[in-house]
């Protein structure tokens, strides 16, 4: 007894490869490596890829598609030569470092890639859509080696370790566990620390240099005496088969053969159950980024919560299932288990976003935002994937006969899943999400799986016939069953928690309501599951708003002077623009400014379709039916792919899409796209980049705002409402002719535009002025590029998604501010000495509460006319909004004493008499308003606010 627990003790201080399989540890530390290395490089090459490819769904899954075939073809044919290797842990030895070398190589020929692939789209011009095959075809010519050698380990070591005594599925579960945890260590090294430190290449090269290192360690380690005298490294032919076809079944023993069609139904099972697990996986990513956001950090939460479950499932199967026989039935009750974990979930999803919001409620940081996003995706897939992980080792273990030849079963029942996983994303992404929505997709995987089930029961012959039958009718009955299930309310998820967490917070505790009834507030009259993102449009009142993963991206209230400034101010600047590019259809607003004006061509380039339908059917009141107008075309695409493969040259470009916190943004503000853009431009040409200045540290800001700079020398800055940003870029500074600005102003008429937020004439929109060339590049100076390689930007933007930091922006640049309005041409300076001119550009200010600036455009109108009344009034209200009110008062009196008495000037002075709560003074100059305007709604207003008060009046 006392000899038993001394080995007992003296195992448990084994590795777990080395109480599986002794002296085998080094080989299971190095798959273990290597399935780290193989996740950092699809990550990696996702990134890189989606840099030429772009990031729409076709890229995206013709790149994971071909990523996966290597992976099918290299296990289809290293399963073939498996059993006739005479040395098998030498030829995994060499499979690591031919890993090594051909990943490390990647980078390098992506540049040949690309021009092959650019070369092909100007031979043939195919649309973004069907050009995927072509895609799938170069990426997968690219790829195909390094994932080829990726496929081949899994069967090559299988077949290695079977060759000593064991169960065949304890064997596999044990390699594709540790292979798989490896690829869970592998997502979090490149997603957390890797590429945020050192960038795209040298995260391939130290995985390529770790490949190299697996390889000589493996090599060395092949000539080591245990390995020959364990039988790894001899031919498979010197070795007789440890079990046969008669074999009976034990613990320890491979199960014989139960019925050709139990077995062939397994193999197929397998593969439909390959390409559910990725319906699950493309579907639950598309619910979770409703709930945790869609940041880079959110989506590696994703992918580590659905490895981390899979990689348990396999090692759990190897732990306890290997242990005893597999049959068919047991496959059916994996899939009947994955298909009761994923209802479960399926109906509590919709408080999902409350548990989230639930958790923040102790703490915003981003580590603890992190770890709240990587538990609710664990709570979502963790129970299923534990599951799905169990089901591979599970249909290695049915179909295989003899250990002997295990390499061979594994290979190829390797390439059936994955082949089926390939098909799984493609139907998913493309037809069946936009086709059904995300909830019904996922219910359409539950009834698979069931199905599954029921088939592998009904056919199985090692239970009686009764049993069989019950079995396979329930199994039948609960997927008409789950058919049932409610979809969730697209108010909850469509209401943006990881986005507004703060601001849905704090109305929860204003109002002292539920988050329950809270989420469900909102009046939704659209949502839609498109392609690449869930589309939603809001009514609040009368403002109209639309959400893209629940953020929200335009509207008709806040949005507006952005939106419209964004489309109007570089029109007004150019010389002669004739043909315009908008990347971002957002509500169609921008291209609407854009299309009030003489231009030729109008192009827009949206990346989800869903967009498109949105802003034609809810927005076009707003941005003037412009998906109408004959001069537009709309491409859904990839913006930057667009402009790589695009022949076509603009006057002015203009960029939308901000908040470079959302996943695959930061890219559409790299050095390399700015200086894309900038080719595109003709001779005199500009672009106009939007960015936000809230939620974005201030060091975020002059990254971009340098980078910006690097295609766009000639830079300045302009401010709008709520804190947004346009930064207007050319090659070379050319001063403003204010002539042609004030000509095209009003000749288009497009004071109907921006009469709305207060500008009501062409000197308003100079209000919007913030910094000149010389003080946009001294602000910049010190900071950081974000490039292609090392997007910075994308990792360091989502740390501040729930910081206020719109003040910290505006100051960051007011303190580089020294020229008031823009450089100007000599011909129009005499333009910029007229009070009236002054007073208008003061008028911009005060639109966008810049104050101070507001107060310096209206003193110097004073100054060349001291009676100029509109600047009394404009100074007046400007210490109103200071709460300085005797000097409100002072320049009220000033007014009412010297210029013609009007309306605006009155309500003027009512607004400073009430709040100095000089209410008998207010009454009396609200109903001299009112008798000016008996109709003013708002005059009559204020006068009913009046006189709610007692009298205080004192006289001036």
């Amino acid at each position: 007894m006392r000899q038993a627990r001394t080995k007992k003790a003296e195992l448990g201080r084994q590795p777990w490869g080395e109480r599986v399989w002794p002296g085998a540890g080094v080989l299971f530390l190095c798959f273990f490596l290597s399935g780290a290395t193989g996740l950092i490089y699809e990550v990696v090459w996702l990134r890189m890829l989606g840099l030429v490819f772009g990031h729409t769904v076709h890229a995206v899954t013709a790149v994971l598609a071909a990523f996966m075939g290597g992976l099918a073809l290299g296990s289809a044919l290293f399963a073939r030569r498996a059993a006739r290797m005479r040395n098998l842990i030498r030829a995994y030895g060499w499979l690591e470092i031919g890993i090594g070398i051909s990943a490390a190589l990647i980078p390098t020929l992506l540049g040949g890639t690309t021009a092959l692939y650019l070369y092909l789209q100007g031979l043939f011009g195919f649309s973004y859509s069907t050009f995927s095959f072509v895609q799938f075809l170069i990426v997968f010519a690219l790829l195909v080696v390094p994932t080829t050698l990726m496929g081949g380990t899994l069967p090559i070591l299988s077949q290695a370790l079977g060759r000593r005594e064991g169960s065949v599925g304890r064997l596999v579960g044990t390699l594709y566990g540790v292979n798989t945890f490896g690829a869970v260590v592998g997502v979090v090294l490149a997603g957390y620390l890797f590429i945020p430190a050192l960038g795209n290449r040298a995260t391939i090269a130290i995985a390529a240099v770790v490949n190299l290192g697996l390889g000589a360690l493996v090599l060395a380690y092949s000539r080591s005496r245990w390995a020959w005298d364990s039988g790894m490294g001899q031919h498979a032919g010197e070795r007789p088969s440890v079990e046969s076809p008669d074999s009976t079944v034990g613990p320890n023993t491979v199960s014989p053969l139960r019925g050709r069609l139990g077995v062939w139904l397994t193999v197929g099972a397998l593969g439909i159950s390959g390409a559910v697990s990725m319906l699950y996986e493309v579907a639950w990513t598309r619910a979770l980024a409703l709930v945790i956001g869609s940041s880079t950090y959110a989506f590696s939460a994703m992918l580590v919560a659905f490895l981390g479950g899979i990689a348990g499932g396999s090692a759990l199967y190897a732990w306890w299932g290997g242990k005893r026989p597999a049959s068919p039935v047991l496959f059916g009750g994996l899939q009947a288990g994955i298909a009761l974990a994923v209802a479960l979930v399926l109906l509590g999803f919709e408080r999902m976003p409350e548990m989230f919001l639930a958790a923040l409620r102790w703490s915003d940081s981003p580590a603890f935002v992190q770890l709240v996003q990587l538990a609710v995706s664990a709570g979502t897939l963790l129970l299923a994937t534990l599951l799905i992980g169990a089901t591979f080792p599970c249909a290695v273990a049915v179909a295989t006969r003899e250990l002997a030849r295990v390499g061979q079963a594994v290979g190829r029942l390797y390439a059936v899943n994955t082949v089926g996983a390939v098909i799984g994303t493609v139907l998913t992404g493309f037809v069946l999400i936009p086709a059904l929505g995300v909830h019904a997709v996922i219910v359409g995987g539950i009834v698979l799986n069931l199905l599954l089930a029921a088939a592998l029961v009904a056919v199985s012959s090692t239970i009686p016939t009764a049993r069989r039958w019950v079995g396979a009718t329930a199994a039948v009955l609960a997927s008409a069953a789950v058919l049932l299930i409610p979809p969730w309310d697209p108010r909850v998820l469509a209401s943006g928690p990881a986005v507004y967490a703060p601001d849905l917070l704090e109305a929860a505790d204003r109002d002292d309501t539920s988050m329950f009834d809270l989420l469900r507030r909102e009046q939704l009259v659209f949502y839609y599951d498109g392609l690449s993102s869930t589309v939603s449009v809001h009514q609040n009142g009368r403002d109209r708003y639309l959400r893209v993963n629940g953020k929200t991206e335009a509207g008709t209230g806040d949005d507006m002077p952005t939106q419209l400034m964004l489309g109007h101010l570089p029109i007004l600047i150019h010389s002669d623009p004739k043909a315009v590019l908008v990347i971002g259809m957002g509500s169609g607003v921008t291209a609407g400014a854009v299309a009030r004006y003489p231009v030729k061509r109008l192009d827009i380039v949206e990346i989800e379709p869903a967009v498109v339908v949105a802003a034609f059917h809810y927005f076009g009141h707003v941005n003037g039916e412009v998906l109408e107008d004959p001069r537009v075309r709309t491409i859904v695409a990839d913006g930057r792919n667009f402009l790589l493969t695009t022949p076509e040259q603009y006057d002015v470009i203009i960029s939308e899409p901000s908040n470079p916190w959302i996943g695959g943004v930061a890219a559409l503000f790299s050095v390399e796209f700015f200086e894309l853009a900038r080719q595109r431009l003709r001779p005199g040409g500009l672009m106009v980049q939007w960015v936000q200045g809230y939620s974005l540290l201030p060091d975020d800001l002059r990254m971009i705002v340098k980078t910006f700079r690097t295609a766009f020398p000639a830079t300045s800055v302009w401010c709008t409402d709520g804190g947004d940003y346009l930064l207007l870029g050319r090659e070379e500074a050319m001063p403003l002719d204010l002539g042609l600005f004030k000509a095209r102003f009003e000749s288009n008429r497009i004071a109907h535009d921006l009469e709305r937020f207060g500008i009501e004439s062409w000197p308003g929109v100079l209000g919007y002025f913030l910094l000149g060339e010389p003080d946009t590049a001294r602000f910049a100076e010190a900071a950081a590029l974000n490039t292609d390689d090392r997007l910075s930007l994308e990792f360091s933007a989502p740390r501040a998604l729930y910081l206020d930091t719109t003040y910290q922006a505006w100051e960051s640049m007011q303190n580089f501010k020294t020229a008031s309005l823009p450089e100007v041409s000599p011909d129009s300076r005499p333009e910029l000495e007229q009070p009236d001119v002054l007073y208008r550009i003061g008028v911009g200010c005060l639109s966008r509460d810049a104050l101070e600036e507001a107060l310096a455009h209206f003193r110097r109108a004073l100054e060349l006319d001291p009676q100029h009344t509109p600047s009394l009034m404009g100074m007046g209200a400007v210490h109103v909004k200071l709460d300085l009110l005797p000097e409100a008062r002072r320049f009220t009196r000033q007014v009412l004493e010297h210029g013609p008495v009007n309306a605006d000037a009155l309500i003027l002075g009512g607004v400073a008499y009430e709040t100095l709560e000089l209410q008998n003074e207010a009454k009396a100059l609200f109903q001299e308003v009112l008798a000016l305007q008996p109709r003013n709604a708002e005059f009559r207003a204020a006068l009913s606010h009046a006189m709610e008060y007692k009298d205080h009046g004192t006289g001036l």
